[in-house]
């Protein structure tokens, strides 16, 4: 652990000094020092609106990757019952969902909507839907008949075993897609607040970019970055340690 933890020091100390002695020779406002974007990244969250346009952007996410998130769900898990859903979905809601750009999304919510938390949210959701439903279609397909089987025997209601045998064995294929959706959800944020948000860090991005503040361009960017490193190497690398490991095979274990 202490070996790892000095060698990333070690390689961001690295990633720094290349960046200033680059930042440096170029001698251009185009590209600021570390220096400068650390400043404008402290006068970000130093700001008294700063953590507001955070809090919104992440209030955004969540609620985008929630909506997605059931929805998605929902129409994986209804394949498993319906031929029809099934057919539905594997040719026309999966296809067009996963084909059609963010950005296409966001300017008709912006025609839809305005400018207001529905564009931003309803452009998450609809990026995020598929991945849900994939994971969860590709789960639906792996699970143990036998186990459905015998719940069965016990009760004839679809309710019970849907929660108690169906659901925590889609546990591992729910987290694997929560995570990589979420943090896709990040990078969809940011078109979908510039062109359809009056607040939010994409908007706070964009209005940096309008007045040719580079440091504060490169601040919300790093902003961002720090983020989507804390979520993903933080909150998902615990839970995934903590809860999702007793869900994974003997054999995957025993590899980890």
């Amino acid at each position: 652990m202490v070996k790892r933890l000095l060698l990333t020091a070690v390689v961001v100390v690295l990633f720094i000094s290349i960046w200033w002695g680059v930042a440096a020779v170029a001698g251009s406002a185009l590209l600021p020092t570390p220096g400068q974007v650390f400043s404008a990244l402290l006068g970000i969250v130093t700001a008294p609106n700063g953590w507001m346009h955070i809090g919104i952007t992440t209030y955004r996410v969540v609620a985008g990757t929630i909506i997605g998130s059931v929805a998605g769900t929902v129409l994986g898990i209804a394949t498993r019952y319906s031929t029809l859903i099934e057919t539905t979905v594997r040719t026309v809601v999966y296809p067009v969902l996963q084909s059609v750009p963010s950005i296409c999304w966001a300017l008709v919510f912006v025609l839809w909507f305005g400018l207001s938390n529905a564009t931003p949210v309803l452009t998450v959701a609809v990026a995020i839907a598929p991945f849900f439903m994939i994971n969860v279609w590709e789960g639906m397909k792996e699970l143990d008949l036998g186990l459905i089987e015998m719940a069965g025997v016990y009760t004839r209601r679809r309710g019970p075993v849907l929660a108690k045998v169906i659901a925590p064995m889609l546990y591992p294929y729910a987290f694997a897609a929560t995570k990589s959706s979420f943090m896709t959800a990040w990078k969809i944020i940011i078109p979908a607040e510039i062109f359809g948000a009056t607040s939010g860090m994409g908007y706070m991005l964009s209005l940096a970019f309008e007045s040719y503040r580079i440091s504060q361009v490169f601040g919300w960017t790093l902003a961002f970055a720090i983020i989507l490193i804390s979520f993903d190497h933080g909150l998902f690398n615990y839970v995934d340690r903590r809860y999702m490991r007793k869900w994974k095979p003997a054999e995957l274990k025993s590899s980890a």
